[in-house]
């Protein structure tokens, strides 16, 4: 089975200073300094030769990268399905430059309290968030709310549930994971998750859920696919390995004759000898970081496989219900225009 997604960093800058994350102040990410958007062209048209389907651009905070609509629409333009998370701070300055070209576009938020967002988030800018959500669906786009869900966060959670249903988008939620000695979600906190998976525009991975409750990764019987299913590439051009959050090797990609050599590198011995013990390292023991777990649970057809396929269907129903929606009010918009003229 070929990978599937492509992780790809773009910047591990970010605006941001979200208490359970550490990617933009991670003293190695520091100095990192981002490649020009033509060796991302070359790495996406490698990773197409790989049969990958899906490029997550990520960071950091991927709309820092300046480069990012050109390399957005030469993803599209080579077919793969697109996704991109952000903040949603800086989404007005690159809106109407990126319109069209993200299959999945997804702001980040946990809270509907100003003070609450300024606490976790270290900035000031809540609302901002909100009008980002509103002019992305002006522009046409369907945007979905990632809500990270930590002890704190949970239990005001409903209201973030509610303003999603005032915007008419839908909100992922899910556990916050175990980077970072971030506390992970106590018994409680996963049936108040459970409870709220039942509303309208929620969408809940109940793999996942079952997953996190019965202790990750166990090392023993690794259900990890990271290596086998995504494919992680770092803002200054290496490929991580095992994955981001936890790689012990970065390999240098390379380039000649405007080629990347990403794919050769992935089907290398050293790749393919990582690919046999994803899982089972000693600290993928109890690991529970999402990021790898949606692709990792393609297969094989267990019961995690089965669950995350009901899960997807849920998206699936109520994104299409999003979009119905969407098309129904932008008609109904068109009408009242010709009438008024």
């Amino acid at each position: 089975m070929p990978p599937v997604l492509a992780n790809y960093y773009l910047t591990y800058k970010c605006n941001s200073r979200c208490t359970y994350c550490d990617i933009p102040v991670k003293p190695e990410n520091i100095p990192v300094k981002e490649v020009e958007p033509h060796i991302v062209v070359e790495n996406l048209k490698a990773l197409k030769r790989l049969g990958v389907r899906i490029v997550d651009f990520t960071g950091g905070e991927p709309l820092i990268y300046r480069h990012l609509p050109q390399v957005l629409a030469e993803a599209k333009q080579l077919g793969f399905l697109t996704s991109l998370a952000n903040t949603g701070t800086l989404y007005p300055t690159v809106a109407h430059k990126i319109k069209g070209l993200v299959d999945d576009l997804k702001f980040s938020l946990s809270t509907t309290e100003s003070q609450a967002y300024k606490l976790e988030r270290g900035i000031d800018a809540f609302e901002k968030v909100v009008e980002s959500i509103k002019l992305a669906k002006s522009l046409g786009e369907l945007p979905s709310i990632i809500a990270t869900a930590t002890p704190e966060t949970i239990w005001g959670m409903e209201k973030v549930v509610k303003l999603a249903q005032k915007l008419d988008v839908l909100v992922l939620l899910g556990p916050i994971f175990d980077y970072c000695d971030n506390e992970l979600l106590h018994r409680q906190g996963i049936a108040e998750i459970e409870r709220l998976s039942k509303l309208d525009n929620v969408c809940v991975n109940r793999a996942f859920i079952h997953f996190y409750m019965s202790g990750g990764n166990q090392t023993t019987s690794p259900r990890c696919r990271a290596v086998s299913s995504t494919i992680v590439i770092s803002p200054d051009d290496k490929l991580l390995l095992p994955c981001y959050h936890m790689h012990n090797d970065k390999l240098q990609i390379e380039h000649k004759d405007n080629r990347s050599n990403l794919d050769e590198l992935w089907h290398s011995h050293i790749v393919q000898e990582k690919r046999k013990m994803e899982g089972s390292w000693k600290f993928c023991q109890g690991c529970t970081i999402w990021c790898y777990f949606e692709t990792s649970f393609l297969w094989p057809p267990d019961k995690y496989f089965w669950l995350n396929l009901q899960s997807k269907a849920r998206w699936a129903q109520q994104r299409f219900g999003q979009y119905l929606r969407a098309k129904l009010s932008n008609l109904k918009y068109d009408i009242r225009t010709s009438v008024g003229r």
